[in-house]
């Protein structure tokens, strides 16, 4: 498995949780949709510009004709001076978080969930359907039924795998990992409050690792709060290990 760098990374995650509208601003990419999720509508700025404070001046405009707040993901391939142009003009950095990556038949070979009290299988699938919506939004949605129809045309924006766990009509645990030149993404790990601390989550994890080796994936990536303890501890003892890191400035 070759470690992408940060640059690379960056690209990958932008591709696996695709925003419904972008544009080019020199080395930038302006990412918009509806406002739902910070990473579908803040400027990807993973790449040279040749004047940072008149890049931000630019980006400022385009996301308020669209009546939008300028959020900004910055990351180490960022601009070095961006943190400060940011700072002077008022923005804060929050929402630090951790990239990790991981190979993939690690994963898939790590130590196993303890059985869960239903045993009941892990289903795939390579779309989302209206049940896998529901757990999903149910637990990290934000808004009401306009939001959740952007999300879920962000979710169906690339290729992807979805793994489900328990009642088909009601799952208790969700996740997906999107298929991007070789890796694969994990994102929208939910998991209902009455179905926590049963080793689930590792199970989908584990079985969307398996899975995705007939699609040609090698490694895994995700992105986790750097505060995030718990989960921090369970991607650990699933074999990831930090790689990157960003934050947003808003």
């Amino acid at each position: 498995m070759h470690l992408p760098d940060a640059a690379a990374l960056d690209r990958l995650a932008d591709r696996g949780w695709p925003a419904l509208e972008r544009e080019g601003l020199e080395g930038w990419t302006l990412r918009a949709a509806s406002g739902v999720t910070n990473r579908a509508n803040s400027v990807l700025t993973s790449g040279p510009v040749d004047d940072p404070g008149a890049a931000v001046d630019a980006a400022e405009r385009w996301y308020a004709a669209r009546s939008l707040p300028a959020v900004f993901q910055v990351s180490p391939a960022s601009s070095p001076e961006l943190g400060g142009v940011l700072a002077e003009r008022g923005y804060r950095e929050h929402s630090q978080t951790d990239i990790l990556v991981a190979d993939r038949e690690t994963v898939a070979g790590g130590p196993a969930a303890a059985a869960p009290a239903t045993a009941a299988p892990v289903r795939i699938a390579d779309h989302p359907d209206d049940a896998w919506l529901d757990t999903w939004w149910s637990v990290d949605g934000r808004g009401g039924a306009a939001e959740r129809a952007v999300a879920a045309r962000i979710l169906r924006g690339g290729p992807a795998l979805y793994a489900a766990h328990g009642d088909p009509a009601a799952p208790d645990v969700v996740a997906r990992l999107a298929i991007v030149d070789g890796w694969g993404g994990l994102f929208a790990v939910a998991t209902r409050p009455s179905a926590r601390r049963r080793g689930l989550a590792r199970a989908l994890v584990q079985a969307l690792a398996t899975a995705s080796a007939e699609h040609g994936v090698d490694g895994l990536w995700l992105q986790v709060l750097a505060g995030n303890t718990a989960a921090h501890a369970l991607y650990a003892s699933l074999g990831f290990r930090p790689a990157s890191r960003y934050a947003y400035w808003s």
